[in-house]
């Protein structure tokens, strides 16, 4: 019997827990078949549409009409000032490795490539990652990702309003 997926989340109008959650049941919970990166790359991408849309009088008019990159959308979002630097390398490595994957069949995920998603992470962040990264890369990606999830969704509106 196939395991039910999670339902999807509005990123715009959905409370932050709800959208946590939703990404907590994907990341975590829901993927035995596909890689964090490709999920986290997912979700990571609905936050910055979220992001962009907030901005945007009419944003079905430019986010549903066209098909717009990753990169492109990161940059846009960047450019509206509604991601910050700090967040840009890392999804834009985060872009690098999901294309390396989806390009390369013979693509294996390195710390190297690991490494390239860290951010301003507190201490225990660091240990959890380093206790991860001795279990082998595919731990370490679910932990850096959900990182980096977790920072892209502090920017939310709803991120004020967290009750966690």
């Amino acid at each position: 019997m196939k395991k039910k997926r999670a339902p999807t989340v509005d990123f715009l109008a959905g409370t932050y827990d709800d959208i946590e959650r939703h990404g907590m049941e994907l990341l975590v919970f829901d993927a035995p078949e596909l890689s964090a990166i490709l999920r986290g790359h997912m979700l990571i991408e609905r936050v910055i549409e979220a992001l962009i849309a907030g901005r945007m009088k009419h944003p079905s008019h430019l986010l549903d009409r066209h098909r717009l990159t990753f990169e492109l959308k990161v940059d846009f979002a960047s450019a509206l000032g509604v991601i910050p630097d700090t967040l840009l390398g890392a999804a834009k490595a985060l872009n690098n490795i999901r294309n390396a994957y989806a390009h390369r069949e013979d693509h294996r995920l390195t710390f190297e490539e690991l490494n390239s998603l860290k951010i301003k992470w507190e201490p225990i962040q660091k240990k959890a990652y380093k206790v991860a990264c001795t279990k082998g890369e595919e731990e370490a990606a679910k932990i850096a990702i959900i990182f980096l999830y977790w920072a892209f969704l502090n920017l939310l509106p709803q991120a004020e309003h967290a009750t966690t």
